[in-house]
Order: C-alpha cells, then structure tokens, then sequence
C-alpha cells in the first residue's frame, strides 16, 4: 500500500494516548491516527514482543537448565538464538517498509539517511528497492542495540563457564541506551541548541526536540501504519500547542530519567545478588515490568494533558 487511508478519530475522554486526539475538534491539528481500532493488533503486537524478549528466553534457561541434561550452554544459546533471529526479521520487515518504491512511511524528506546522497535514486531493474533507502531514526538505533546486545551475548556465551550475569544485561542496555538519548535531547531541547544531524523529519538545524517525539513519529508511521500523514500533522501539532509540547517534555524526562534509574538498579541487581538464577530472572523481567508501569502512567497523565489543552482553548474563547 503507497498511500494512508482515511483514519477515523475519536473523542478526547476516549483517548488512550497521543495518538489519538481530536485536536481539530477545540482549535488544533488533528491527529490522523486513532488506537481504537488498533487494540487488538496493539495487544498481539506487544504480547509477543514481551514475550521473545523475555517470557521465552527465562522459560528456555530455566526448561533446559534444570528440566533437560542439556546443561548450560545449550540453556543460553536456545533462547539467545531465538531472540536474534526475531529481531533480524523485524528489522528486516521494517527496513522493507522504508526502503520500497513508493513507500509511504519514510521521514519526510530524509536524505540523510540515504546510503549516499550522491547516488541518483534510481530504481533497480525488476525491483521494489531504490538506491537511496530512506531510514529512519528509530531504525538506525534498532541496528546500533542490536549490536551492542549480539555482542554481548556472544561474549557471555563464549565463555566457559557461561557467564550470566554479563547474559543477564541486555535489557538493561537497551534501557541505558534509549535513555542516555533520551536525555540528552531533552537538555537540547530545554537549551534551545538546533539539531546537528537529521532526525527523522526533523532537519539539520532545526530547533531540538525531544527524543520522545522523535520516537512517537517513527514508531507511529513506520510500525503503525500512520504514513508521513501522521509525521507531517505530529509536527504541525507540536508546533501549535503549549501544552502539547509540554506533554512530549515531561514524557521525554519521564522516560529518560526513569529508564536510566532501572538501569542502574538492575545492573546493580545483576552484579551484586550471589544467586546467578535469580540474577537471570531480574535481569530479564525487571525492564517490563518498569515499561508496563511506565505506560500506564503515560496513558493517565496524557489524558489529564489533553483535557486540560481542551479546556485552554474553551477557556480562551469564552
């Protein structure tokens, strides 16, 4: 599909999210985007994220380790090997969605993330692919974590014994490594410094946004089938309301800070509990069990934003 379709868009008391908020109802860009019709796709989505990310890997360490005489390597390299694989199809399906001809979902206008901008864009003979892929900023950190953690793992699982508490870290470096992101953008932003590459939609120096927005646009677009429809009105609604970018703000510093700290607590865990199976389990549940919280307080505290964006504009109207 080249083009987005028609999104719906519902009430401000039935939203779950930024996403899905009737801007142009009370004096604001609308966002062509609503999850409401997404609840299903979003649960089987995140389900199974959670679920090769951590359910699988504990089930298989613990299954192999002390249910089979498989012993510990095989208890690592099963799980380990499960998640690797997943992921590299999960980059590749969403490199697809940039890269295609036509494609919908690419950054507007990122030719930084062209393979070289020198090159024409020029399609090749019998192909979908053009050769500049346009990739976005979520994209380019996808490959950077995956890696750090393929590294990681490939070290832990070298050594003999394995060492598990170096395998029980990923999680915990993908936090650090959003986070670290997340942060500093936000200081940018707060500073005013103009941006020194592109990210995503948001050129070369352009005023600094936070990390957040930046992850909401790719995320949205690319994963969620918004389109560049859906970039383009994130942008005009950003710009146009105070308390929308206050929102994107706080949720940045909430992530960013937060994140950080679960890191640190569960490296800490990691390196200091002597029982090696509870340091696995920690090691790989803890930063879901932060994300879970962690979104249903942005799913509260957005509402509570939103209403009060409605009622500015109704204020300043009567």
């Amino acid at each position: 599909m080249n083009h987005p379709p028609a999104f719906s868009v519902q009430s401000t008391s039935a939203s779950v999210s930024t996403l899905s908020t009737p801007g142009k109802m009370y004096g604001f860009p609308e966002l062509p985007y609503t999850l409401h019709t997404r609840k299903r796709a979003i649960a089987a989505v995140w389900s199974a994220l959670i679920i090769v990310t951590s359910v699988q890997i504990e089930f298989f360490y613990f299954l192999l380790r002390y249910g089979t005489k498989s012993g510990l390597d095989n208890a690592l390299t099963v799980p380990t090997a499960i998640l690797l694989g997943v992921s590299i199809l999960s980059m590749g399906l969403r490199t697809w969605h940039l890269v295609r001809k036509g494609s919908q979902r690419r950054p507007i206008g990122g030719r930084w993330y062209a393979v070289s901008e020198s090159l024409p864009e020029l399609c090749f003979a019998g192909s979908n692919l053009t050769t500049q892929p346009q990739l976005d900023y979520f994209s380019w950190n996808m490959v950077i974590g995956f890696i750090i953690v393929t590294a990681v793992l490939s070290a832990a699982t070298a050594d003999e014994p394995p060492n598990i508490r170096q395998a029980s870290m990923p999680q915990a470096i993908v936090l650090y490594l959003a986070s670290s992101q997340l942060i500093v953008t936000g200081i940018m932003a707060k500073l005013g410094w103009k941006t020194p590459v592109r990210f995503s939609s948001t050129s070369s120096g352009s005023p600094m946004k936070p990390g957040v927005f930046v992850l909401i646009e790719d995320i949205v677009a690319v994963d969620g089938g918004g389109f560049q429809a859906f970039r383009e009105a994130l942008v005009v609604r950003y710009e146009s309301s105070e308390i929308f970018r206050r929102l994107v703000e706080q949720m940045n510093w909430f992530w960013g800070i937060g994140s950080m700290i679960v890191a640190g607590g569960t490296t800490a865990i990691v390196y200091a509990v002597p029982n090696l199976d509870v340091v696995f389990a920690i090691g790989w549940c803890l930063p879901w069990v932060w994300a879970s919280i962690g979104a249903i307080c942005t799913i509260l505290w957005t509402r509570r934003m939103l209403v009060a964006e409605e009622n500015s504009v109704t204020s300043s109207q009567a």
